[in-house]
């Protein structure tokens, strides 16, 4: 079985996402997984997570004896520089998101993960549109959701949990790309409800609302208590600004959202068009409207989104990761 090496990127438990979940799954499949982990570490360690499951801590993964084929999974597009450090055998770059605005760093590094990608695979519809006339062997994988992980019903309520309203939440980063205007006007107009938001800031340096009686930050969750604040949710946003980078976004929360059984209300971004059972709003006053319609309404299509969410799950995207990769990996030994 081949070893997954993921170069220092994101913390292990800084908010998990795609990367994290793909390779868990990979390791789940009885492939090594070496992911150097990113922080400050006092002594240089390997911490195991599972058998085939390894935080590199301050160490590289390249010291650590592992099965080969070595497999480079790149998702930062600077880690295309880094290659030759890491001798792979097969180099995999997962694009999940657009080069644009807050990520336009990332542009100038695309001719050469174009040059030295075995396989690409494109977490939206308009990153795939771009490598697919550039690259041979590029495949459209979206995001999902660990479906176990978020539908059974918690017993216990988070005990930060403002009470006695009903709560429409926010789980994700805290970022330009949301809509903070929008959400202003929202907040304003509904003082029957609570806002709560949860997640890490990321290029923000403070919380846009805090001047709001009816607003709650509680900041990041561990992956393992989010299940109990979303199943507390009345109704989750995703109020993202419409630009360029937004365009390739496909939202984790979403999946999220729906495997937790929420009514989901969202601005119309490309990749939440042709979602089943979703709430999709652009003006802020109708954004308002609709949101106290889904409060007071009786919601009827909570089965039709949970089991959306469950034919979504990572297990069926790492599947299809996986079989491209075996594809390619058997032909690149039948040209040795």
């Amino acid at each position: 079985m081949p070893t997954f090496i993921y170069p220092p990127s994101i913390p292990w438990n800084w908010m998990f996402q795609r990367p994290q979940q793909l390779l868990a799954q990979f390791s789940m499949s009885g492939n090594t997984v070496l992911y150097e982990d990113l922080g400050n570490f006092s002594q240089p360690r390997i911490r195991s997570l599972s058998p085939y499951l390894h935080l590199c801590q301050g160490i590289s993964a390249t010291n650590i004896s592992h099965p080969r084929p070595r497999l480079l999974w790149l998702t930062v597009p600077s880690h295309i520089n880094s290659i030759s450090r890491y001798d792979p055998d097969l180099i995999i770059y997962d694009a999940v998101d657009e080069p644009k605005d807050e990520f336009a760093s990332w542009a100038p590094y695309y001719p050469s993960i174009i040059q030295n990608a075995d396989l690409i695979f494109c977490s939206s519809r308009s990153i795939y549109e771009y490598f697919i006339s550039r690259h041979p062997r590029v495949y459209l994988v979206p995001n999902g959701v660990d479906y176990i992980h978020f539908s059974p019903q918690p017993s216990l309520r988070p005990i930060d949990l403002p009470q006695g309203k009903p709560i429409i939440g926010y789980s994700g980063a805290i970022a330009p790309w949301v809509d903070w205007e929008l959400l202003k006007l929202v907040i304003k107009e509904n003082p029957e409800f609570n806002f709560v938001f949860i997640g890490a800031f990321f290029q923000l340096h403070q919380f846009p609302l805090n001047n709001y009686k009816n607003v709650f930050y509680l900041g990041l969750k561990s992956y393992f208590d989010l299940p109990a604040y979303l199943h507390h949710f009345d109704v989750g946003l995703i109020p993202f600004l419409q630009t360029e980078m937004t365009k390739g976004c496909n939202p984790i929360k979403l999946f999220e959202y729906y495997a937790s059984g929420i009514q989901v209300l969202a601005t119309p971004l490309q990749e939440l068009l042709a979602v089943p059972k979703i709430n999709l709003e652009s003006d802020p006053h109708r954004f308002s409207l609709r949101l106290r319609h889904l409060v007071a309404e009786t919601d009827p299509s909570k089965a039709e989104r949970m089991a959306y969410a469950q034919a979504n799950d990572w297990t069926e995207r790492s599947g299809r990761i996986l079989q491209q990769i075996l594809i390619r990996s058997n032909r690149n030994q039948e040209s040795v």
